[in-house]
């Protein structure tokens, strides 16, 4: 197979111009502010293939080397976690395979969310309070994840297009009060949306249902056009794309239904991530869920035959 260069395994119209490299990180945007971004690593099929492509592109392999050297180093820092019962060495490593594999409470029996006693000079100290994630370097966050889902140690995604998109909450009697918050992603089963820490656990936990106001017509009238012609129509929403404040865009969704989630980066953003599922919406007009589906579909799609199609046109 003739090797596949990052131009060629992706159209231009989904590639970030402004940090365009032959980058493992790449993202691969579907508006011209980068309000709406695909990842390889964001579905199965395309993990799948640039795996395949690191094996044949020189390139690709040598920055994936270098990202697994670079995270190997991380072994020669010596970590040290004091508890009620015994004080842990263990390396930035491990603290970073541990909390990333979900072990942190399993292996060392601490909160990976709470405050711990943590040492980088010696087993006798000193010692400062702080949470496993705090030690965490963003980037190096990434590379790990990445390379894990190329290792295979981490579980596949199935599809998802991240947002940068902030939406009406309504909530409290009568729907009374509202907030922005974000829409995170958009994936195959359902949202992932983002608010405030302090907002969720004082005022949104208590209740039994909000509304959520989303305007699903620039995804219902993008599906269908080509790349380019999506990244044109698209960019039209810039910033108010999903936005609305009219009542008949509500979907109701009950507090329950929401899987709640926070972050590596959680005492740094304080942020609550929820996802619920496109099955647990209740809509005041069923054809919003649809609309949602519909573009996540879409966009699969798009993605799925434009790299088939890549891959087997270089084949030799």
């Amino acid at each position: 197979m003739t090797q596949l260069s990052i131009k060629e395994f992706f159209p231009t119209a989904f590639l970030n111009e402004s940090t365009f490299n032959h980058s493992l990180g790449e993202n691969f945007t579907l508006c011209e502010n980068e309000n709406v971004i695909f990842h390889w690593a964001d579905y199965d099929e395309t993990c799948d293939a640039f795996k395949a492509a690191i094996e044949t592109n020189s390139e690709l392999k040598d920055e994936y080397r270098k990202k697994e050297l670079s995270l190997g180093r991380l072994a020669l820092i010596p970590v040290w976690i004091r508890t009620d019962k015994k004080v842990h060495q263990t390396t930035m490593f491990e603290l970073y395979e541990r909390y990333i594999l979900n072990q942190v409470q399993v292996s060392l029996g601490v909160d990976p969310f709470g405050p711990i006693q943590i040492s980088f000079i010696s087993g006798t100290g000193p010692f400062r309070s702080l949470a496993i994630a705090e030690c965490f370097n963003k980037s190096t966050y990434k590379d790990f994840v990445m390379v894990y889902l190329i290792q295979g140690k981490l579980p596949k995604r199935d599809f998802r297009i991240r947002m940068k998109a902030k939406v009406l909450m309504e909530y409290g009697e009568n729907f009374s009060k509202a907030e922005l918050i974000g829409v995170e992603q958009l994936t195959s089963n359902g949202i992932l949306f983002s608010l405030d820490s302090d907002l969720f656990l004082k005022d949104i936990s208590v209740l039994n249902e909000i509304r959520i106001l989303i305007d699903t017509d620039a995804l219902k009238e993008g599906k269908d056009k080509s790349l380019n012609d999506l990244r044109t129509h698209l960019s039209q929403y810039a910033f108010n794309l999903l936005y609305s404040s009219r009542a008949e865009d509500s979907l109701l969704c009950q507090v329950k239904d929401f899987n709640i989630q926070s972050s590596f980066d959680f005492y740094k953003n304080k942020k609550i991530y929820l996802f619920i599922s496109y099955d647990e919406l209740k809509a005041s007009s069923g054809s919003k869920i649809h609309a949602i589906k519909n573009f996540v579909f879409y966009a699969k799609n798009l993605i799925r035959e434009h790299y088939n199609f890549n891959l087997l046109s270089k084949s030799a």
